[in-house]
């Protein structure tokens, strides 16, 4: 707490992130947000992941399989996990929380997750709206918030890995980063930049 600031979040291969490993390429710490109008207002929902799970990385539905971009063997989670933090102003209650916490598991799919066997995948999520001034949104109006969820927690999934840098753990076990070059041509290529 006493290192707390404003600005940007620290993301890559910090804090819990560390030791993780996603979709065969160094894994981390990511964020991401998104301002939507919900039932006439805005409202910000926000995400911050820690990746540490196996599948085949994909950006915009382009497959960019570790096996194919790394000159070594990629790299194989120790745990198989995902965390994932949902915060928002939106005006719900706790159970429209826990679906909005399913949605943002949800996303995993959307970067490749294959959500294997022993995987521990979980998140919460959180308001810092005060029901007491009024009660929760109606559940027919949460669908944009569950698109924003998701949008969000699928950057933040992304950002963590494309941050990593490459890191040598115990035992010598070596989780490289995302060869950006070639991301961005199999992407270019694909015609998604």
């Amino acid at each position: 707490m006493a290192s707390a600031s404003t600005g940007a979040v620290a993301e890559g291969g910090v804090g819990a992130g560390a030791g993780t490993v996603a979709l065969g390429y160094k894994g981390g710490i990511g964020t991401a947000s998104r301002v939507l109008m919900l039932d006439g207002v805005e409202r910000t929902v926000g995400a911050l992941v820690q990746t540490n799970f196996s599948g085949t990385l994909r950006i915009a539905g382009v497959p960019l399989a570790a096996e194919e971009l790394l000159a070594r063997p990629p790299a194989v989670p120790v745990g198989n996990s995902c965390m994932i933090v949902v915060a928002t102003d939106a005006p719900v209650d706790g159970r429209q929380l826990g679906r909005v916490a399913n949605r943002a598991v949800f996303a995993m799919r959307g970067v490749g997750a294959d959500y294997a066997q022993g995987s521990g995948d979980y998140a919460i999520a959180f308001s810092v709206h005060d029901l007491v001034e009024a009660g929760p949104l109606p559940d027919d109006a949460l669908s944009p918030l569950f698109a924003a969820t998701m949008d969000a927690v699928e950057e933040a999934l992304i950002n963590s890995v494309l941050a990593a840098e490459t890191t040598v753990g115990p035992e010598g076990r070596t989780a490289h980063a995302v060869p950006l070059d070639l991301v961005r041509e199999r992407l270019a290529a694909a015609g998604v930049v």
